[in-house]
């Protein structure tokens, strides 16, 4: 497996973590009935007694990055009436942690045989099957849990799962499809990542990025990726007009340096005037700051075209 492909897959991982906590804080708001009175909790400090202070002192926990001590709010209150809520939180933080995974399956297990057809369920079931590496439980999980449910979140964590089961393909299929539906960002990214280094399509991934670039204002993240894609296919016009970009939003000289690395092939090549418009906006070269570049940028600047013979013309 490439490098590149790891990198895809972590933040593959990492997305499906996302989604799964931001369904399941809503949760835990939009289902007040499930959060009955708690005679028996023990209080945390001597500031927490009632259940609304536990569960804001859980959130905060897990909001600080403290999940284990989330962890122990909410399995207290759980303990405290069973609620399927605290339940949910509290599996979904073990995943967070990789910690009491065994406890999380079994309870998932017990769930899932109340009602298989629990979309939330199957959810933190998907992401339990990857983190365990035991992918070809994810897929069919997956499969089923977008079997039962059109929400663009779920199609989002079965294309993860169809990724680690190495069915690109699939996951490919899925995500242009909703990308048709929502027009993401995030979407198209993941698009194009699969298309660019899983099956080294790069000029498609770069159709899919200019395209949605040209009709939504989008992060410098879809034009780093750009960038780099238009360096593989030996774009320099791309390189220019995505590094202008880049500088533009950061005032970043790396940006810059890049520009002057594509004149400087432009110039070594003997194409004075195409290396001269390269940097034209590059005036000041104060905003240069490799000395290699500097070097490269005054040779250029310094530099004569040559003139063309159609270009002459004879007054007689």
């Amino acid at each position: 497996m490439s490098g590149n492909r790891i990198i895809t897959i972590i933040l593959s991982f990492l997305l499906v973590l996302a989604l799964s906590f931001i369904s399941l804080k809503l949760w835990v708001y939009t289902h007040p009935q499930d959060f009955g009175n708690i005679s028996n909790a023990q209080p945390m400090s001597l500031d927490i007694t009632t259940e609304d202070d536990h569960i804001m002192q859980g959130l905060w926990y897990e909001e600080e990055g403290d999940y284990a001590n989330s962890y122990k709010v909410f399995d207290k209150l759980y303990n405290a009436n069973h609620s399927k809520a605290y339940l949910l939180k509290k599996i979904h933080l073990s995943l967070m942690m990789n910690k009491n995974l065994d406890i999380a399956n079994k309870e998932l297990e017990d769930l899932y045989a109340k009602n298989p057809n629990d979309i939330e369920v199957l959810r933190l079931l998907v992401t339990l099957h990857l983190i365990q590496k035991n992918f070809s439980a994810a897929k069919n999980e997956a499969e089923h849990l977008i079997s039962i449910s059109n929400d663009p979140m779920d199609v989002e964590i079965a294309s993860n799962a169809m990724l680690y089961a190495n069915d690109p393909n699939k996951a490919l299929a899925m995500l242009k499809k909703l990308y048709d539906e929502t027009k993401s960002e995030d979407i198209a990214m993941r698009i194009a990542i699969i298309l660019s280094d899983m099956y080294h399509e790069y000029y498609q991934a770069i159709d899919i990025l200019e395209e949605h670039s040209s009709q939504f204002e989008s992060q410098n993240t879809l034009y780093e990726k750009l960038l780099e894609l238009y360096a593989k296919t030996d774009n320099s016009e791309g390189v220019i007009k995505t590094a202008h970009t880049l500088y533009n939003t950061t005032r970043d000289t790396k940006y810059l340096n890049r520009i002057v690395m594509v004149a400087w092939k432009y110039y070594k090549g003997g194409e004075c005037q195409k290396a001269q418009n390269a940097i034209q906006d590059i005036n000041n070269i104060k905003v240069l700051k490799d000395p290699e570049t500097i070097g490269q940028w005054r040779k250029i600047r310094e530099c004569t075209p040559l003139i063309s013979n159609t270009t002459i013309q004879v007054h007689k």
